[in-house]
């Protein structure tokens, strides 16, 4: 199986990550506005599969599977005839979903607002076009994950869970000989990723690192004080001789570099690993 097909949420944040880098690291204008249209595609992908995911959760013992899918084809979870837009879903849907409105900061809806229209512009031309690039090439990458990520960590301070360690942009390596693969894990395994990248935490105690998940994936404020720290990190998460197929928290796991480094299992590791 595809792991993408998983989690199409995991599936398109991740994905708008490496691209949103590629922006950021781009050369040439073309390159930049390649990999920063792809951005906003994935961007706006993700928070529509995240919207959806939660409706069809909620509506699971409700309605009927086709009612299911014809809420979602066409975005009508409220009674009226006229169908809700992204930007409708993300503002007015989790107060159906949860009986609240989302805590964002100021003006960041109308940052989504303004990515999902630059994205809809680019898709649907109606001029000739040099007015959207250069709104395009002003856009910020960062700006466009950061403000993603708050809507996705924001919705879990809602409803009182923990947001997957993925918002971070950061995947596991599931390592095999001359392969690898991505793959989803829990967040207590994250905790113990983190402490291997040198992050103060008994994550081998139950209730440290339960208090970590509290702390740090519950709301925007902890999902920015890691993306901060992370930031600083030069490596990934390092390698145990004894354990040579053990998943590795990789932050560029789309790099062949990293597949090498983070993902390969050589012949003398697998020798030096005990039996």
């Amino acid at each position: 199986m595809n792991p993408w097909s998983i989690n199409p949420s995991w599936q398109n944040f991740s994905s708008m990550v490496r691209e949103a880098v590629a922006a950021q690291e781009a050369r040439t204008g073309m390159e930049r506005s390649h990999h920063l249209t792809a951005a906003l595609y994935f961007g706006v992908a993700a928070l529509e599969a995240f919207i959806n995911g939660r409706t069809r959760s909620f509506l699971r013992d409700q309605r009927s599977e086709q009612e299911i899918f014809d809420v979602l084809r066409y975005g009508r979870l409220r009674t009226r005839k006229k169908a809700d837009g992204l930007l409708d879903k993300l503002s007015a849907w989790p107060g159906i979903l949860m009986g609240r409105s989302l805590a964002l900061r100021e003006g960041s809806m109308e940052t989504l607002d303004r990515f999902n229209r630059i994205r809809g512009d680019l898709t649907h031309i109606k001029t000739t076009g040099e007015d959207l690039y250069r709104t395009l090439v002003e856009t910020d990458p960062s700006a466009v994950v950061d403000v993603v990520a708050e809507y996705i960590a924001q919705y879990h301070q809602a409803d009182g869970s923990q947001f997957p360690y993925w918002l971070w942009g950061w995947n596991y390596l599931n390592p095999r000989p001359g392969s690898y693969e991505i793959m989803l894990i829990n967040n207590q395994q994250f905790v113990h990723s983190m402490r291997a990248l040198g992050w103060p935490v008994a994550s081998d105690q139950a209730a440290a690192s339960s208090a970590w998940e509290q702390q740090y994936m519950s709301d925007y404020t902890g999902y920015r004080s890691v993306s901060t720290a992370l930031a600083t990190v030069d490596g990934c998460e390092p390698k145990h001789i004894r354990f040579p197929f053990q998943p590795k928290l990789c932050r560029r796991w789309w790099a062949p570099e990293h597949h090498v480094t983070c993902g390969h299992v050589s012949a003398e590791a697998i020798a030096r690993a005990d039996p």
